[in-house]
């Protein structure tokens, strides 16, 4: 039983927004998630290209209209900066939050903001209504740990040598160890 998610509207934040990924989006999209560094840290497909997009489109519109994920664009002066997005569990309310941003956005603090806006939509009890939300980061990269760590969610562990980064432009492959966030209802900065 799952119902098809309602995302708030305008979802923004005065200057940010998020959005459903439109098939408009798909060459923007895939402009962002061919950065070397995305492609190491996140599990986008690498080489990522239009396929991979319009792939990421359409599955973001199933996950929204079964009621099982919230993957969103994020546009700053009406142009896609980033992406966050969660997977959610209806049963155990909870989520699973991850995020990029296109390397020209960085270090603007918006995956801290864009974050910070969908984590509490889905802690709200007129939102989601969930009542715990993870995020897990490769140790290696500081950015995204930064960003848990400003947001309020707890280090929870460690698990060693847990994912396989693919090599990228200017990054190796390596084994690298995933830390393990967690955010409880009420813990949002």
């Amino acid at each position: 039983m799952s119902t098809a998610l309602e995302l708030p509207e305008p979802f923004t934040d005065g200057e940010l927004a998020l959005r459903a990924p439109l098939l408009t989006d798909v060459d923007r999209v895939t402009e962002i998630c061919r950065d070397p560094a995305i492609g190491h840290f996140t599990t986008v497909p690498v080489p990522y290209d239009e396929a991979d997009a319009r792939w990421w489109v359409e599955y973001s519109a199933g996950r929204i209209a079964e009621g099982t994920g919230a993957h969103l664009v994020v546009e700053l002066d009406d142009e896609v900066v980033a992406a966050v997005g969660m997977d959610v569990n209806p049963l155990d309310r909870a989520g699973r939050v991850g995020y990029w941003v296109a390397p020209e956005a960085r270090g603007l603090g918006i995956a801290t903001r864009a974050t910070r806006m969908l984590c509490a939509w889905a802690l709200a009890e007129d939102g989601l209504d969930l009542v715990r939300l993870e995020l897990d980061a490769a140790a290696v990269n500081d950015a995204s740990n930064a960003v848990a760590e400003k947001l309020g969610f707890t280090h929870e562990g460690t698990r060693r040598s847990a994912v396989l980064l693919v090599a990228t432009e200017g990054f190796p492959e390596e084994r690298a160890d995933v830390n393990d966030w967690g955010l409880l209802r009420g813990e949002l900065r």
